[in-house]
């Protein structure tokens, strides 16, 4: 799982891309111009850009240049009808990871972006296991021991997101940036109700809650409880 934004003004094209992903269990925003996707950015947390080239407002290159200027070292995927080489010496020297030519077919996509995702070390991995717990990320099954745990799909990403960053601990509004979609109702009281329900179902009477709290801190998985 992964916070993606995709910025794309044809309206049928980035619905496409957004079922695509989202398919994936992605987390996806999306938006129509290049000052919506700056706005998006500026709020933080993606693990990956999916830019068209020409955009209202800002162009993809603006876009991915004002990314990199804030330190953002996330994949940057454009998707564009422009083929030549100079068009991409001038996208990859603004730090842009690859390309992907209009017209494609959405496979194409879904494996691209699983390559891109997979250059940071912590996106590396497709079985995790952490004290007892493994999630496969490719199929979404959760075992607690030989215990298959049925996790709903937002329970899902939020697990998958805190065994990737074990022993850090994450505030509620760093969860909800990470795991919601920045166009969605997320509160406090649902990112609550959310761990609640998680650890009725993966956690082991007499043991402690394999997702820790701390007051002021935040939530963490603990990689050596």
């Amino acid at each position: 799982m992964a916070k993606i934004l995709i910025v794309e003004d044809d309206p049928m094209l980035r619905q496409m891309v957004k079922d695509a992903l989202e398919a994936e269990r992605h987390v996806v925003d999306d938006c129509p111009d290049g000052r919506s996707g700056i706005a998006f950015i500026d709020a933080g947390g993606y693990e990956l850009l999916v830019l068209d080239w020409e955009l209202p407002h800002a162009t993809g290159i603006e876009i991915c240049s004002h990314f990199r200027n804030q330190g953002e070292q996330a994949p940057v995927l454009f998707l564009t009808a422009r083929a030549s080489m100079d068009d991409k010496e001038k996208g990859f020297a603004v730090g842009a990871d690859d390309y992907l030519t209009k017209p494609f077919d959405v496979r194409e996509l879904t494996v691209r972006v699983k390559a891109l995702l997979r250059r940071p070390q912590q996106m590396n991995k497709d079985v995790l296991a952490i004290a007892g717990m493994q999630l496969d990320t490719n199929s979404g099954v959760v075992k607690r021991g030989e215990a298959v745990v049925r996790l709903q799909p937002r329970e899902l990403a939020l697990l998958e997101f805190l065994m990737r960053h074990p022993d850090t601990y994450f505030t509620a509004e760093a969860l909800m940036a990470r795991v919601w979609d920045t166009d969605s109702e997320a509160t406090e009281v649902a990112l609550r109700s959310c761990i609640t329900k998680m650890r009725r179902k993966i956690d082991v009477d007499g043991q402690p809650s394999f997702i820790e709290t701390s007051k002021g801190l935040g939530y963490r998985i603990n990689s050596k409880s």
